[in-house]
């Protein structure tokens, strides 16, 4: 059966008012929404690329990625998403998944029935503009994803998603530099950044010996944010 509870879908609210702002009457409906909890290990699918849905994930804890499958088996990875997100808030009006969305972590989401979310934006015109605004900036990330594989080299690919990744995670409460959570595998990061998995680890062992950054597989310190932006060629305007 679907709860209610007012304070776990607060990190998805949280993130539409930092760009959006919501009246105490519009936050409750958000708030209030119906959902079903439901937790992921890592690699397993919340959608396949197909699937007709009739609820959307909202993200509570963990990182997930969405992606698509070229004819020849290579993967791409689309976007990385992270506490707050609600991740698949474009197949509440589109009739099927057009790409999937793997754990990256161990995950724990919230579902929203469809018919859920387009009964308050429908109710209330400034939650539609909130979610509406929060799919654009979505799509003002993917077209930097586009930019980044289609016109930087490995370094500066590598340290943008760094950067991203870094800066999105501080603006979720998740943590504070220079010490952040790194969930992806050096294969992951290839198949994000359009390079062999051979080529990223150079880039790493190069940006480690150059003192932008240290850490180990699960986290990354930012030794150097100034000089990491700067190899980046990073802009965070485009995360508005």
């Amino acid at each position: 059966m679907p709860n209610s509870n007012s304070t776990v879908l607060a990190p998805v609210v949280g993130k539409l008012t930092q760009h959006s702002q919501l009246a105490l009457a519009e936050i409750d409906a958000l708030l209030d929404l119906p959902f079903r909890i439901a937790t992921f290990d890592p690699g397993s699918y919340l959608v396949r690329e197909g699937d007709r849905t009739d609820s959307s994930a909202a993200l509570l804890s963990g990182f997930v990625y969405r992606s698509k499958i070229a004819g020849s088996g290579a993967r791409q990875i689309l976007a990385v998403h992270l506490r707050g997100d609600l991740v698949d808030l474009q197949n509440s009006l589109l009739n099927e998944a057009d790409h999937s969305v793997q754990a990256l972590t161990r995950v724990e989401v919230a579902y929203v029935s469809h018919r859920a979310i387009l009964d308050v934006a429908e109710t209330f015109p400034a939650v539609a503009r909130a979610l509406w605004r929060d799919t654009l900036i979505d799509s003002s990330v993917f077209r930097e994803w586009i930019l980044n594989i289609g016109q930087r080299n490995a370094r500066q690919r590598i340290s943008h998603l760094l950067c991203e990744l870094a800066l999105r995670q501080e603006k979720a409460g998740l943590c504070e530099g220079p010490n952040y959570e790194w969930p992806m595998t050096q294969e992951q990061i290839g198949d994000a950044t359009g390079l062999t998995g051979v080529h990223v680890n150079r880039t790493l062992q190069a940006m480690r010996s150059d003192g932008l950054i240290s850490g180990n597989r699960q986290s990354v310190i930012i030794t150097d944010w100034p000089k990491l932006q700067a190899a980046g060629d990073f802009n965070r305007a485009y995360l508005h």
